[in-house]
């Protein structure tokens, strides 16, 4: 496991940023696996693993994740995608157990304990945003255009710098408030990160 740094640290928080998206609405693929996981889950579990991803890119990102980074919470593949929220990395690069996992839809048989090839990293809630932030707004913004997601929006998993961090909460600070996650969390959920 090696670590690379691929955009720089926040000099204000010492964070690195982070895009993670997720399906927010229900599907079912592979042998009866549910595949959405929306924002809202995380307000019942005190964190989840963020296991699955199976692409190198985006293993690589998570593997360069460090312990209270933040990452935009993304939902994808529903009628309007977005960012919602913002999550915590709560636990920093493991082996992905899916990729053991006989019958999980992400097994690998060329991954081995001794030499995993897939990694995830952990990550709890910290807020919603007071309304979702779409892709036709984001990609609007001049000051997002070289942001991953409006470059190259198929990958899981990208870095924001700290400019785009900072624009997007700006964003989100001047957008009404709305109820329009996909998924029902409460508004005294939506606190500023400092």
């Amino acid at each position: 496991m090696t670590k690379t740094l691929p955009h720089s640290v926040d000099p204000q928080t010492g964070k690195r940023y982070w895009l993670i998206k997720s399906e927010p609405l229900s599907r079912i693929e592979g042998k009866d696996q549910e595949v959405a996981y929306p924002l809202s889950n995380l307000l019942t579990n005190s964190f989840t693993t963020w296991d699955g991803v199976r692409n190198h890119e985006a293993k690589n990102h998570m593997l360069n994740m460090s312990l209270g980074d933040y990452c935009l919470f993304y939902h994808s593949n529903c009628p309007h995608p977005g960012i919602v929220g913002i999550v915590e990395v709560c636990k920093e690069a493991h082996p992905d157990h899916s990729q053991w996992e006989l019958g999980n839809k992400y097994v690998d048989p060329k991954s081995s304990h001794d030499s995993p090839r897939w990694w995830c990293v952990d990550v709890k809630f910290n807020r919603r945003l007071k309304s979702k932030l779409t892709l036709d707004i984001l990609r609007a913004d001049p000051e997002l255009a070289e942001m991953a997601l409006v470059k190259r929006g198929r990958l899981s998993v990208t870095p924001v710098r700290t400019e785009e961090f900072l624009r997007v909460l700006q964003m989100e600070k001047e957008s009404a408030l709305k109820d329009d996650l996909d998924c029902e969390i409460p508004r005294d959920l939506i606190d500023i990160v400092s």
